[in-house]
């Protein structure tokens, strides 16, 4: 009897031990405050800000968690709360965030919640992009000469990136440069690329100069030689005078040396010369300026008003 007693006792006391040690570690889990919150949004020069206020049910400011702010085609960011608010500043958003969703992602302590709104279209918010001018935006040249153009780039919608520049359509025998190739306008802001383009003019000997020089230059070749050769060996059948078959001797190494060194070069001038350079070719031609630019992960390309110009901007050269 005594023993049935004592394990009676000592089972109450297992179970209010186990039942402390629960009410100890938390196991009655509590409940998830309800929150809500409110988004807005404002447009400036370009800049989204939105702007979410969270609070509990008793309306209580939440300073835990932390907002996304969700369109139909991505995230545009997130930030954390803060004494129960959350901006996040987007710069020149896109055209297509014309709805942004707030969600509040919360904690073991408060519960997500949800809120919309209509962004606003700013008169400076739409796309950043750059336009491209020419001045002048024609050149006349003579092969030869060279002609200067200044690019001007403009930020449009807050534009800050660097802008690379390159030419076609030059003529052969020319070409275009850039000082620099690569150019960073302000916002909203322009910049100017000065551009050089260069011709050259016609270069080398004719074939008409080839068969003048080489008639002339073989006959002064053989006769120099022969007379040295004639009067060197008329020196030597002198027998009575050694110091006239000396000379003759003398003459008639020159002769060889003339004829090896005069003749050899001349050949190789007037067979092996380098072709001959027509310079820049006469004739009207279209330069196609082209401009773009890259952040890594998109290339934004400027597009000419003309629509008859496939780049950036169009140059008229006339080569006479």
């Amino acid at each position: 009897m005594i023993s049935q007693f004592r394990k009676h006792i000592t089972l109450q006391l297992t179970v209010i031990g186990l039942w402390a040690g629960f009410f100890a570690a938390g196991g009655v889990a509590q409940a998830q405050v309800a929150t809500r919150i409110q988004v807005s949004s404002h447009n400036d020069d370009g800049v989204l800000s939105l702007t979410v206020k969270v609070a509990d049910v008793g309306g209580a400011p939440v300073s835990e968690g932390s907002v996304s702010f969700e369109t139909t085609k991505g995230s545009l960011g997130s930030v954390f709360v803060k004494d129960g608010a959350a901006t996040l500043d987007v710069h020149y958003p896109p055209q297509w965030a014309t709805t942004v969703t707030a969600v509040y992602h919360g904690d073991a302590a408060f519960a997500g919640s949800a809120a919309s709104t209509t962004i606003t279209a700013d008169a400076t918010s739409g796309v950043p992009g750059f336009t491209v001018t020419a001045s002048p935006s024609s050149l006349s040249l003579t092969p030869g000469q060279f002609g200067n153009v200044n690019l001007t780039v403009t930020s449009q919608n807050g534009f800050s990136e660097g802008v690379n520049l390159s030419c076609s359509g030059v003529p052969g025998a020319s070409k275009c440069n850039f000082n620099p190739d690569v150019v960073t306008p302000p916002a909203n802001g322009s910049i100017i690329s000065p551009m050089q383009i260069t011709t050259t003019a016609p270069s080398g000997i004719s074939s008409d100069e080839t068969a003048r020089l080489g008639s002339s230059g073989g006959m002064y070749a053989v006769l120099i030689p022969g007379v040295l050769v004639l009067a060197g060996a008329g020196a030597i059948r002198r027998k009575n005078y050694r110091a006239l078959r000396v000379l003759g001797l003398v003459l008639l190494l020159g002769a060889g040396v003339v004829g090896l060194s005069g003749c050899n070069p001349r050949y190789r001038y007037l067979h092996y010369q380098p072709s001959p350079n027509p310079g820049t070719a006469p004739g009207t031609y279209t330069i196609v300026i082209a401009a773009y630019s890259t952040n890594g992960t998109a290339i934004t390309y400027a597009t000419s008003s003309d629509p008859s110009c496939s780049g950036a901007v169009c140059l008229a050269l006339t080569v006479q």
